[in-house]
């Protein structure tokens, strides 16, 4: 910004330039430049875009677990993990990137707590195994209960719960499968183990999340102390037809290396 000392006083535009009056100054400034996005940064925005939809379809249908697990902001953390997932599509599809392109395994370990993490509390996680055709099973060992799950103050036991959120990578129909909560008291010398079978849509390109989460309870009520509860993402798998397919890493250019050609004769040494 410019003051005008002179007798003559303009107001308004002149190319460029913009005149007004500030209290008792006469100013001048320039235009402010209108900047244009690059092909590649109005792309890149469409892809975040779509991102941040795929980001909030995981939230809402994991809800109950987001309100009753969620701390350290969430939202953004689940954002950030989708667009890593966004960044390992190829560069090819830059513009109309979709989540089935990407790695979806790079959501597994997604904590919905930030402070706790679920293996901190749960210490033998249920083994989860693919079966035939999209049926899963779900399995925990008959051990002691402390080394099943973390001893803490004052509880009387502890509640498993798990949900799977299975749905269409092209946009089709979803389903959310609720589990019944797995409710122990602490007291037992040993946990008798258990096991489930879960049944799930398989026609199609799909994706199938399973969430764990853990607490505690004290007098019937949970503890909500944010470091005796923990969610995880504890499993991704993408399908097609049922069968997992394997994310394949894009391969990457590898920079070419200038070489210096030799001229002339050479020596021959011994």
């Amino acid at each position: 910004m410019a003051t005008l000392n002179g007798i003559v006083r303009f107001s308004g535009q002149v190319g460029d330039l913009i005149f007004y009056r500030r209290g008792k100054k006469d100013v001048v400034r320039s235009k402010s430049a209108i900047h244009q996005l690059s092909e590649n940064s109005k792309k890149s925005g469409q892809d975040f875009g779509e991102a941040s939809r795929n980001a909030a379809y995981i939230r809402k249908a994991f809800a109950a677990m987001v309100k009753d697990y969620g701390v350290g902001d969430l939202a953004s953390r689940l954002t950030k993990k989708i667009n890593e997932i966004f960044r390992s599509i190829p560069n090819e599809h830059l513009g109309h990137k979709k989540l089935r392109f990407g790695n979806l395994k790079l959501l597994e370990g997604f904590e919905f707590n930030a402070v706790t993490s679920l293996t901190q509390l749960l210490l033998r996680p249920p083994n989860i195994k693919l079966q035939a055709n999209g049926l899963f099973e779900l399995q925990l060992p008959k051990i002691d209960v402390k080394q099943l799950v973390k001893m803490i103050p004052r509880a009387d036991g502890f509640i498993l719960q798990i949900k799977l959120f299975n749905f269409d990578l092209n946009g089709g129909d979803y389903e959310i499968i609720e589990i019944n909560d797995l409710k122990f008291d602490i007291d037992g010398v040993e946990f008798p183990g258990a096991k489930l079978r879960v049944e799930t849509q398989q026609a199609g390109d799909r994706a199938v999340l399973i969430a764990v989460g853990i607490s505690y309870f004290h007098d019937m009520n949970r503890k909500e102390d944010r470091r005796y509860f923990a969610c995880q993402i504890r499993n991704c798998y993408h399908l097609k037809d049922g069968v997992e397919v394997a994310f394949i890493e894009p391969v990457k250019e590898k920079a070419l290396k200038d070489v210096e050609e030799e001229h002339g004769l050479s020596w021959e040494l011994g």
